[in-house]
């Protein structure tokens, strides 16, 4: 018996700490639409924020119906949900919880405006978190097919193994002077998908440790 309940604590501890060790947002969940300043899109603990001008800032694309992104060329190859941030727009990433966490990826993409000469030449998406730790990694140019398309930027453990409590993410634009501007005459455009982030590790611990305890006055009170 005593090795069934050591069993059963372990599991739990292994079990807590792969639940708590990840998670993805997707936007599976979100109804496609169109989003601006301040409007938040939430599901469970993840917890999106539109950052913008106030105007059509943001929009939940539908990849498997080409006339969700109309106004606009989408990053092709994605057949699921994912946000594009627009008119030199941005987001936001927290947990509703208060916790902190640390980034792991994002597949990310440069949105072309279809109604407009591009005024520049491509540009790079950037991170900022609440402490002012900033990165940033350019988008992909067009392939041979002249489509933008999606590319997956892994953070490395400077922001995998950070505590973060919110990050912010936009985009600029070069303007072939060397310098990547924002504003950028509503031409910074960007979509995203597939933002794995990492609970701060204190989550992991905490769970670990109220197991072990349990663990502890198990054996104790067999004694």
């Amino acid at each position: 018996m005593k090795k069934f309940v050591k069993l059963a604590v372990m599991a739990a501890i292994a079990s807590a700490c792969a639940s708590a060790s990840a998670g993805v947002v997707t936007f599976e969940t979100f109804l496609p639409g169109i989003y601006t300043n301040g409007e938040q899109l939430v599901n469970d603990d993840q917890q999106i924020t539109v950052r913008g001008q106030g105007g059509f800032d943001g929009a939940l694309i539908n990849g498997r119906d080409p006339s969700s992104c109309d106004l606009a060329v989408c990053p092709a190859g994605n057949s699921t949900n994912y946000y594009t941030a627009l008119n030199d727009g941005g987001f936001s990433f927290s947990l509703l919880s208060g916790n902190t966490f640390g980034l792991s990826s994002i597949d990310f993409g440069f949105v072309l405006p279809i109604d407009m000469v591009l005024n520049f030449s491509v540009g790079k998406l950037m991170l900022m978190t609440n402490d002012g730790t900033t990165a940033s990694r350019d988008f992909s140019l067009q392939n041979a097919g002249g489509d933008y398309t999606f590319t997956r930027w892994n953070f490395g453990n400077t922001f995998s193994q950070g505590a973060f409590s919110e990050v912010t993410f936009s985009a600029c634009l070069y303007d072939g002077l060397g310098d990547c501007v924002n504003p950028a005459g509503n031409q910074a455009q960007f979509a995203v998908d597939n933002l794995a982030f990492v609970p701060e590790p204190g989550t992991v611990a905490l769970v670990s440790l109220s197991l072990m305890g349990m663990l502890g006055a198990r054996r104790r009170k067999s004694v």
